[in-house]
């Protein structure tokens, strides 16, 4: 029985598996876009893995624009943090169980670098300037964010760090973020269909400008607030400049970003504020007006943390900026003088609808970076906030003092 056909070792049954998505391999492109366009984009990756054909499919500009379409798009938000020496990138996953982490993607192949303007333009993110070793910088880097890839773009005229941005019309525009009185090289506006800056002349000179720590566009315009709470914007269709109201929030907000046309901020002591942005309007040849907020609602369980995080840091100009400007005025001896503590040191981006925001929290011996995201309704001429989910991104060494969230910045996918 030795012989026998049930003692020979039998020979193991090659199965034939079929690769993921291989009902695709025989549609045509057309058909086959349509079919991907239906996917998440956290499957891309998986799906760019199994052959050629899908990685030209997924980095296509037709699918994008199929997904816009169908209405299956999606607004990712890439964050940048700095772990000195480098920065590096990620982009935030949600999961379905409200839960959220960061999954790194490939980072910008050049030194870190503190003070860049970052803005969205289309699917790609530009950053823009920025200071290296404490020295301001013209470069101008651009993530796709369909291929997760870098290339570098014409650079700007002028070094700028800490200026203004934003996108008006498919054109970027950038003002101010260098000392100088030189006002020929104040605003500059770059063309990505050329590939070309532009410097634009002003009609007047404004009143010297240092520190911008923050802009929004709000009707065509690109708003820029500096340190003493007052706004300036320039009008590319007018090509004018003027005067905007006040804050009142003096050196204590940071990161506004429009939502359903309202304006929002974060301030030093952990609440989250809005505006009307007509607000931001001051009538030509009138004074400008403080511009009064309203407190956002609803969100008393965030205001200790946020207020005690210390994951946004400051650029070494910035800081020598505020201590020349500090000696010129005297400090009770109660009051915190040092410039990360008397600015936010959490840090909020848009992300649809909807705002996330970005902290960090001493727990013990860990330090932990969290992330929560807020949904907003209106009652009764109030907004009132709402926690759609809220958890730990990671820990990280508490005795390290190199972890800082540099950047964050929602694409819509």
């Amino acid at each position: 029985m030795a012989n026998s056909e049930e003692s020979r070792p039998q020979k193991k049954r090659k199965v034939e598996v079929s690769p993921p998505f291989s009902l695709l391999s025989s549609l045509p492109d057309e058909v086959a876009l349509n079919c991907v366009a239906l996917t998440s984009r956290w499957d891309h990756e998986a799906l760019s893995l199994t052959s050629k054909r899908y990685r030209s499919l997924l980095t296509s500009h037709d699918l994008y624009k199929i997904r816009s379409l169908m209405g299956r798009t999606e607004t990712c938000v890439y964050v940048c943090l700095r772990i000195r020496p480098v920065d590096r990138w990620y982009i935030l996953r949600r999961r379905k169980n409200l839960d959220a982490d960061l999954i790194p993607i490939l980072s910008l192949p050049s030194r870190s670098r503190v003070a860049s303007s970052v803005v969205v333009l289309d699917s790609e993110i530009y950053v823009i300037g920025g200071s290296k070793g404490g020295i301001p910088t013209c470069e101008v880097w651009v993530l796709d964010c369909r291929t997760h890839t870098w290339r570098i773009v014409p650079s700007m005229g002028m070094a700028r760090a800490n200026a203004a941005a934003g996108v008006i019309d498919g054109k970027i525009y950038v003002l101010g973020g260098f000392i100088s009185d030189d006002y020929s090289n104040w605003v500059e506006v770059f063309d990505p269909k050329t590939q070309t800056w532009d410097s634009l002349p002003l009609q007047k000179e404004l009143p010297g400008r240092r520190y911008i720590h923050d802009s929004v566009v709000w009707d065509q315009k690109l708003y820029a607030v500096d340190g003493k709470e007052e706004t300036f914007y320039y009008s590319p269709c007018q090509g004018k400049w003027g005067r905007g109201n006040r804050g009142h929030l003096v050196g204590n907000r940071r990161d506004w970003c429009m939502i359903d046309n309202l304006l929002f901020c974060i301030s030093k002591k952990g609440s989250i504020h809005w505006y009307d942005p007509k607000d931001l309007n001051c009538p030509e040849g009138c004074e400008p007006e403080g511009m009064y907020s309203k407190e956002v609602l609803g969100l008393d369980s965030l205001k200790r943390s946020l207020s005690t995080s210390r994951l946004v840091h400051f650029d070494d100009l910035s800081v020598a900026l505020w201590q020349k400007e500090k000696l010129r005025y005297s400090f009770p001896s109660w009051a915190p003088t040092r410039l990360i503590d008397l600015l936010p040191g959490a840090r909020l981006t848009n992300c649809g609808p909807n705002i996330v925001l970005f902290w960090d929290v001493l727990k013990g011996n860990r330090r932990e970076i969290w992330c929560a995201e807020l949904s907003f309704k209106r009652l009764a001429g109030e907004i009132w906030g709402n926690i759609e989910w809220s958890n730990a991104l990671m820990n990280v060494d508490p005795l390290v003092d190199g972890y800082e969230l540099l950047y964050s910045a929602s694409v819509t996918l």
